[in-house]
């Protein structure tokens, strides 16, 4: 009776394994190749971007409310990440980054978490300005042409300023940014940032093609 590929098994018994046990001898991941993640908390700012843009569903944040402000517990799951480095390409701050690390054998999906929690301190509210006595239309006037057009001078909080003179209105700030901060006015050539929502993630000032917003 003749078996197919019997004397191809038996041979292969005795013969010497083709493939390199792990691990053996160390050796460098290719050029560019994406690896272990490493995220700098103390570099987050909380905008969401990274959680919005992650094909594989692999990042949760948890937030929990503190005396000092919001505790944001952010994980990255290894186990489910595609390693596509949307992440990193995303994140306005430098916060997250793929490393050259292929070593990522782990026996409890634990292993395979990368964790970093931070502090995110409300924003410091300023006091409202001391209201002026009313001016005659004159005046007003007056005082209006003296200004200078040109609003553009940062803000010590640093938070993003629009240069109206630069300013074409195309709204795509306002459609980048992940917190929906900033309203644009096409008709009315009107740019406005509500200070409560924005983060300074600085997203807007990237996205702008006219690069007329400052940080």
């Amino acid at each position: 009776m003749d078996l197919p590929f019997l004397k191809e098994a038996v041979s292969q018994l005795f013969s010497k394994t083709s493939c390199q046990m792990y691990p053996v001898k160390p050796s460098p991941a290719a050029p560019r190749y994406r690896g272990r993640i490493v995220f700098h908390p103390d570099k987050c700012i909380h905008c969401g971007m990274c959680e919005r843009v992650c094909a594989g569903g692999a990042i949760s944040t948890v937030v929990e409310k503190t005396e000092e402000g919001d505790k944001i517990t952010r994980t990255f799951n290894l186990g489910s990440c595609t390693f596509c480095s949307h992440c990193a390409d995303f994140c306005s701050t430098h916060a997250i980054e793929l490393t050259d690390d292929y070593h990522m054998i782990a026996t409890k999906e634990e292993d395979l978490f990368v964790t970093g929690t931070f502090i995110k301190k409300p924003p410091v509210k300023k006091a409202a300005a001391p209201k002026e006595a009313p001016v005659d239309a004159t005046a007003a006037e007056k005082k209006k042409e003296a200004a200078p057009a040109c609003a553009s001078a940062p803000r010590d909080d640093g938070k993003p300023v629009s240069d109206p003179d630069k300013c074409v209105y195309c709204g795509i700030c306002a459609k980048k940014c992940p917190m929906e901060a900033i309203t644009v006015d096409r008709a009315n050539k009107v740019w406005k940032l509500d200070d409560e929502k924005c983060i300074a993630c600085g997203t807007c000032a990237d996205s702008c093609p006219k690069k007329c917003i400052i940080m």
